[in-house]
Parts: structure tokens; sequence; C-alpha cells
């Protein structure tokens, strides 16, 4: 036992002196997320971690506040990934980070995670007014549904402006959008403010082939119905003469 928390000690204090090596070398206090020191950073935060719990022994506390070491460190994660997310949204022309869009273990998607760790936060209203308002300011989309449906509603519009009607190809460069159409006509929208929208710019709900369908069958009631008048009308012309 007194080997193995030993040999503890002696990895603990390498991750100590790599921090003393990383200040000295970057000027910096700590790594941040996009200085490429991912295990030390990661060794920082859960040295945070178990200080919070108060599991963290009295003489790697006595070590770290020697040299200043920041026990909360929030703001500055925020502060950092804001303007992560604000050079990738000049570079995408989005706030949205998609999360299998990059591979695991880079920055991108490091920054995807945090993205949705706010939109959590900010449904089960946990996230300050402070940093509310700095990601309303840059653009935050806290709704991926209803981003959605405001960037297919914008192309919509679009396209009947175009035109003039409704029926979208599900081929070519519209095959995403009429693959869209399609799915709200076959099963609807769930959200009314949705279907409010479509209605307020004259959506017409039934597709082209439907439109058809019941053209003909009214065609079909409309020939019925000239066929019965004629054959009264002949009927009557019959038993007058």
């Amino acid at each position: 036992m007194a080997e193995k928390r030993k040999k503890q000690e002696q990895i603990w204090m390498g991750h100590y002196n790599d921090l003393l090596e990383f200040r000295k070398r970057t000027g910096k206090p700590h790594p941040g997320p996009h200085d490429n020191e991912d295990k030390l950073y990661h060794w920082c935060k859960n040295q945070r971690r178990f200080y919070k719990l108060g599991k963290m022994p009295e003489h790697r506390v006595k070590l770290m506040d020697k040299i200043n070491f920041k026990w909360v460190n929030r703001d500055t994660t925020f502060e950092d990934r804001l303007k992560q997310l604000v050079e990738f949204a000049k570079e995408h022309g989005t706030t949205h980070v998609s999360q299998v869009a990059y591979p695991k273990d880079s920055e991108n998607h490091k920054l995807s995670r945090w993205v949705n760790e706010m939109r959590r936060l900010y449904a089960e209203n946990r996230l300050s007014i402070e940093r509310i308002n700095a990601l309303n300011k840059i653009g935050f989309i806290w709704n991926m549904e209803d981003e959605r449906f405001s960037r297919n509603l914008k192309k919509l519009k679009a396209f009947y402006k175009r035109h003039g009607h409704w029926d979208v190809p599900q081929a070519g460069r519209t095959k995403k959008l009429g693959e869209w159409v399609a799915q709200i006509r076959c099963r609807g929208l769930t959200k009314p403010h949705y279907v409010k929208a479509l209605n307020d710019i004259g959506f017409v709900w039934e597709g082209k082939k439907k439109r058809l369908r019941k053209a003909k069958e009214a065609m079909k009631q409309i020939d019925m119905v000239n066929k019965l008048k004629k054959s009264r009308k002949g009927k009557t012309a019959k038993s007058k003469s």
C-alpha cells in the first residue's frame, strides 16, 4: 500500500512539475482548451474537482496555493469557448457546431460538446443572465429544431418566389427541401406556431399528386352528373313525342 501511494505521489508531482514548466514557457497560469496540452489541461480540471469535493490531501493543496493556482476557472473556460465560437461562426456562417462533422479529438468537436452543454444548462435554467446575453450577442442557436424550421421556411419562400408554387422537386439542388416539404405534408407538424407560419405564407398542404387525384375524382363526378342530365333530357324528349 505504501509503495502504491509513493508511486501515485510521484505521478502527481510529475504533473505538478509539468504545470510549473508550462507556466515558465508560456506565461499562462494553466493550460486552456486550445493549448494542445490535453493531459495537463484535464489534470488541472481534476485538481479543481478533487478540491471541491474535499478529497485533495492538505500537502497538495498547499503546493497548489503556493503557485496561486486558480481553484475556480469557469469564467476563463467560458470566455475561451465563446471566442472560439465567434471564430467558428466567422468561418462557417453559423454558431451551430455539428458533433458528427468533426473527428472526436478535434477542437471543433470539443466546441460542439460545449455548445450542447450551454443549451442543456439554458433549458435547465442553470445559465447566468450574463452568459445568456453574451451568447445572444453572437447569435447563439438555443433550439436546433426551431433553427432548422426557420432555415427551411426561408428556402421554401425563396422557392415560391422563383417558381410560383409549393411543389418542391425531391431531386437535384432542391432534394433536401423537397423531402422536408413531402414530410410535413405527410406527417404534419407538432408545433402550432410552425403550422401558423406556413399558413401565413399561403402554403398548400396537399401535394401535387393528391391535388391531381382529387381533380380527376371531381371531373368524374361532373361527368357523371352531366351524363345523368343528358339521360333525363333524352327520356323527357321521348315521352313528349
